[in-house]
């Protein structure tokens, strides 16, 4: 099931789509690449440890993966450079993702494909000073979208991801949900979302527990919740209540504590697109609970189906075995866009690149579907699947 941009809810996936004549796309040829003598480099900064490292990985992947398709196309059309992508480890911590950048800085690189809001919110003052173009493949808070500064992010931001939220809360009868969720921009954003969405989609939202995104341990944090759960249960009914985790891995430990209160189980929970398709909420203790309440239904942002779309999901198939997430696709794009843009701007000067940078997006159409940006530099619409966990 997808709710497209229209908001409306269709079943099945997004159907496949090819772009219009002219349209600028990755570009597949059988070609050895060869070298050049100028190289640009690309700074992956992506989490390959910590809370999304299942995420992060597919990410780097799907970069390594451009970087081959976009070194090829450079060979075939005899361009006088090549493009590298430098990966580096963040484990989704902000402090940690502003240290790779800068020791990547040092080292002349001005281009970075980065992750979450908070890594964002960290490096931007940064990149802005110091002119490093910064594309995020998953960053969606709405306090992060800034007109005319250097980040560039290819999902829409939060204000469309609440909307798919609501919609399906709406659509399940829900009448209160109760909110636990990570104290950062994109936690705390996606609440606010929430109640601003809540009247007219004809529910209340109930703040229960914000924790910090550091933390290991969360007993004190579910109690709160269940206490907050329970009230609500008694005046609406069980099947009238719902819970929603806004967070990443850490949820795995907040449903094995979940777990020790019963009222927590007798309602549906719903999650958000930081941690949809996250390997470790598959474990067997996470793994029962989400079914258990229902699966855990999540919206995520869904690239369009296209050949593009086939050739990054394929190849993340075969190395990992698993279905890439949505923000793979965005990663490799990423470096066709920064490919793109430097060929159009004739440098590799990221002042230049960054000026003609949204002319090229509003261009293109590649793995994750059509990449025009708004007014704040952030993909303009998008459609949404929901993902759910099920018992196979």
């Amino acid at each position: 099931m997808y709710i497209s941009a229209e908001d409306k809810v269709a079943r099945g996936t997004p159907p496949p789509q090819t772009p219009p004549q002219g349209y600028l796309t990755p570009v597949i040829v059988n070609v050895q690449p060869t070298q050049a003598q100028t190289v640009v480099e690309i700074g992956v900064l992506q989490p390959l440890s910590g809370r999304l490292a299942s995420l992060g990985e597919l990410a780097a992947a799907a970069a390594r993966l451009a970087e081959q398709d976009v070194n090829a196309y450079l060979t075939k059309i005899n361009a006088t450079f090549r493009v590298r992508v430098v990966v580096a480890d963040t484990a989704a911590d902000p402090t940690k993702a502003l240290d790779q950048m800068k020791a990547l800085h040092s080292r002349g690189i001005k281009f970075y494909i980065v992750r979450t809001s908070g890594e964002v919110r960290a490096m931007k003052s940064y990149a802005d000073e110091n002119k490093l173009l910064v594309i995020s493949v998953s960053s969606t808070a709405p306090a992060l979208a800034i007109p005319g500064d250097y980040v560039f992010r290819l999902p829409p931001d939060d204000t469309k991801q609440v909307k798919a939220i609501s919609k399906v809360l709406q659509d399940d009868g829900i009448k209160a949900v109760v909110v636990i969720w990570r104290n950062d921009d994109w936690g705390n954003g996606l609440v606010k979302g929430l109640e601003d969405m809540a009247k007219s989609r004809g529910f209340e939202v109930i703040r229960a527990s914000s924790y910090d995104p550091q933390k290991g341990e969360f007993s004190t944090e579910v109690s709160v919740l269940a206490q907050k759960v329970k009230d609500v249960v008694a005046k609406y009914g069980a099947d009238k209540v719902a819970v929603a985790a806004f967070g990443f891995a850490e949820l795995q430990t907040i449903f094995i504590t979940a777990k020790n209160y019963p009222e927590l189980a007798q309602v549906r929970w719903y999650g958000a697109d930081g941690s949809t398709g996250l390997s470790e909420l598959l474990v067997p203790a996470a793994a029962e609970f989400a079914v258990k309440v229902g699966g855990f239904v999540s919206p995520k942002f869904a690239p369009a189906r296209s050949v593009y779309y086939d050739r990054v999901r394929n190849y993340i198939l075969s190395e990992y075995k698993r279905e890439p997430d949505s923000y793979a696709y965005n990663a490799y794009d990423a470096v066709w866009l920064i490919t793109y843009s430097i060929l159009q701007a004739g440098s590799a000067d990221s002042e230049r690149v960054w000026q003609v940078f949204p002319q090229v997006a509003a261009k293109y159409f590649g793995a994750s579907g059509y990449t025009k940006l708004n007014e704040a530099g952030d993909r303009e619409s998008g459609d949404y699947e929901i993902w759910a966990i099920v018992k196979s």
